[in-house]
C-alpha cells in the first residue's frame, strides 16, 4: 500500500475532491506548507498511485521532517490518521467527521461507529466535540455502540432530533438503568412502541395534542411497573384533564402509589374522599371566618391530622363555631382548642356541645357578676380565667362573688377587685354570704384612721405560698384556653 490512501468514506472520481468545509474552517488557519502537504497527498491518494515519503518530500522540495510535521498538524485535527505499523501511513478522514486524537481512544474500535453514525445522521455535520461526547459517553457508561447507534436512531426517527446532547442525555439515562447492550436497548424500544397505542389514550385523557414525549413514555412505564393498569392511569389522567398535564398527573401517581390506591376503583373512592375534605376544609375555614388562598396547606396541616385523631367532621365544625364565638379566627389558634378537646377525651359532637353548653352556663354566670359591677356584659377570656379561680380554684359560691360584686361598683376594673377581695376572703376564712356582707358592713375594705388594717394593707402584707401564687399569676400563654377547661 501507498505511503497516502484514501478512507473508504471518500468516493473514487477522476479528480481530487476539496471539500468546501475544508476551505471554509481549515484553509485560513493552516500553514501554506501544511495545506500543500495535505493537498498533495490527498492527490496521490485519490489516484492510488505509488507514493512513499520521500517521493513527496523531493516533490514538494521538502525535508521529510517537515512532511511528518505537516501530517501531524492535520493528525491533531482530525482529518487524517497516521499508523506506523509496520510503515509509516497517512490516512485522510472525512473533513465532515474529523477523528480527532481525543475521539481516537481505539482508532479501531469507533472508526466504524463514527462511520455509522454518520449514516444514521446524513445531513448533520458532526463536530469534533460532538464526537467526543459520543466516545466519551460510551465509555463512562460502558455502552455498546451498536446500542448506542439504536439511542441515536430512535431520536431521529421517533422523537424527530438529531441533537447530540438529547441522544446522548437519553442514552447516559437508560445506562444508569443498566440499558447498556443492544439487546436491552431493542427491549426497551419494543416496550416503548407497545405502550404508543395507550401513550396515545393517555394523552386524550389529559387534553394534550402533541405527540408523546419519551419521558412521558418512560413514565408510563415507570406506572405500569409499579402496578398501575391502563384503566387506573386513565382514570388518574381524567382528574387532572387540563389541569397541568403529565406534570400535575405525576404528582397524583405518586400521591396515590403511596396511599395504595392502585387500581381505579380505589383511585376513584380515594378521589371522592379527598373532594368531600375539601369541601369539608372550606367549610371548616367560613365557619371561623377566615380565608386561605388554597385548601392543601390547610388539609395536610390541620384537617386530616384532626380526623385521624377520631374527631367526627360534626364535633370540628361545633369546635370552629365554639372558636368563633371565641374570637379565635385562625386555624392555628383553633389547633390550640383542638388539643385541648382531645386532651379532654371530647371528639364527638355530643362531646363538644356538652362542654359549649356548660361553658354558656358559665358565661351568663360571669354576665350576671359584671352586671352587679355596673361594668359592661361584654364577656373577656381575662374575664373567664378570674371566674374560673374564684370558683374552681379558691371555692367560692357564686352568691359570694356577687356580694363582692356589688360592691365594686364605680371601680375602674371591677373584676380585679373582686379578685384582690376574695383572695383577702381566702387567706381569712371568709367562705359565706353573711361573712362577705358583715366584711363589708365593718368597713374592713376602706381606708380608715381607726387603726384597722384595710383590704389594701391585708394583700400588701400578707405572705403568700407558692402555690397561692401561682394559682392567681398563671402562665399567660395558659390563660385563654384554662378559661375554657370544664
Amino acid at each position: 500500500m501507498g505511503f497516502c490512501s484514501l478512507g473508504r468514506d471518500y468516493i473514487r472520481e477522476g479528480y481530487t475532491q476539496i471539500d468546501n468545509v475544508f476551505l471554509a474552517k481549515y484553509l485560513a488557519d493552516a500553514d501554506a506548507i501544511d495545506v500543500k502537504v495535505y493537498l498533495y497527498g490527498l492527490m496521490l491518494a485519490k489516484e492510488e498511485s505509488e507514493n512513499s515519503l520521500d517521493k513527496i518530500a523531493y516533490a514538494l522540495r521538502l525535508t521529510e521532517e517537515r512532511i511528518i510535521n505537516a501530517y501531524n498538524y492535520w493528525e491533531d485535527l482530525g482529518l487524517v490518521t497516521i499508523r506506523q505499523n509496520p510503515e509509516f501511513q497517512v490516512i485522510y478522514n472525512s473533513v465532515k467527521m474529523p477523528l480527532t486524537k481525543t475521539v481516537l481512544y481505539n482508532a479501531r474500535e469507533f472508526s466504524e461507529f463514527v462511520d455509522e453514525l454518520r449514516r444514521v445522521f446524513p445531513e448533520k455535520i458532526l463536530s469534533e466535540q460532538e464526537i467526543v461526547k459520543y466516545v466519551e459517553a460510551m465509555k463512562t457508561y460502558k455502552i455498546e455502540s451498536n446500542a448506542m447507534l439504536l439511542i441515536a436512531r430512535y431520536c431521529r426517527d421517533k422523537r424527530g432530533t438529531t441533537n447530540t446532547a438529547s441522544v446522548i442525555g437519553l442514552a447516559s439515562s437508560w445506562a444508569k438503568q443498566g440499558l447498556t447492550t443492544m439487546e436491552s436497548v431493542n427491549d426497551r424500544l419494543d416496550e416503548l412502541e407497545k405502550d404508543s397505542e395507550d401513550m396515545r389514550l393517555l394523552y386524550t385523557e389529559l387534553g394534550l395534542k402533541s405527540k408523546p414525549a419519551i419521558e412521558d413514555q418512560e413514565q408510563f412505564a415507570e406506572w405500569t411497573k409499579k402496578g398501575f393498569h391502563l384503566d387506573a392511569i386513565l382514570t388518574a389522567a381524567r382528574i387532572c384533564k387540563r389541569k397541568g398535564g403529565m406534570s400535575r398527573l405525576t404528582r397524583l401517581m405518586e400521591e396515590l402509589y403511596s396511599q395504595n390506591a392502585l387500581t381505579a376503583t380505589e383511585i376513584n373512592a380515594y378521589q371522592k374522599e379527598k373532594e368531600e375534605i375539601r369541601a369539608f376544609t372550606s367549610e371548616i375555614i367560613r365557619t371561623i371566618g377566615s380565608y386561605y388562598a388554597t385548601l392543601d396547606m390547610p388539609i395536610e396541616t390541620y384537617v386530616n391530622p384532626w380526623l385521624k385523631l377520631g374527631y367526627e367532621k360534626s364535633a370540628l365544625l361545633a369546635i370552629a363555631k365554639f372558636c368563633f364565638m371565641r374570637n379565635v379566627k385562625t386555624l392555628d389558634g383553633m389547633q390550640v382548642v383542638v388539643d385541648k378537646f382531645y386532651k379532654l377525651g371530647i371528639v364527638t359532637l355530643d362531646g363538644v356541645n356538652a362542654y359549649v353548653s356548660r361553658q354558656a352556663k358559665i358565661d351568663v354566670a360571669i354576665k350576671e357578676v359584671l352586671e352587679r359591677a355596673g361594668a359592661e356584659a361584654f364577656i373577656s377570656n381575662r374575664d373567664r380565667d378570674f371566674y374560673r379561680t374564684f370558683i374552681e380554684d379558691w371555692n367560692f359560691e357564686h352568691d359570694v362573688v356577687l356580694v363582692v360584686a356589688e360592691n365594686a361598683q364605680g371601680k375602674p376594673f371591677p373584676m380585679s377587685y373582686v379578685n384582690k377581695i376574695l383572695l383577702v376572703f381566702k387567706q381569712n376564712g371568709i367562705y359565706t354570704v353573711e361573712g362577705a356582707k358583715a366584711f363589708f358592713e365593718s368597713g374592713a375594705n376602706e381606708n380608715k384612721k381607726s387603726g384597722k388594717k384595710d383590704s389594701k394593707d391585708m394583700v400588701m402584707k400578707q405572705e403568700y405560698t407558692q402555690e397561692e401564687i401561682a394559682s392567681v399569676f398563671r402562665d399567660v400563654k395558659d390563660i385563654d384556653i384554662d378559661s375554657w377547661d370544664i
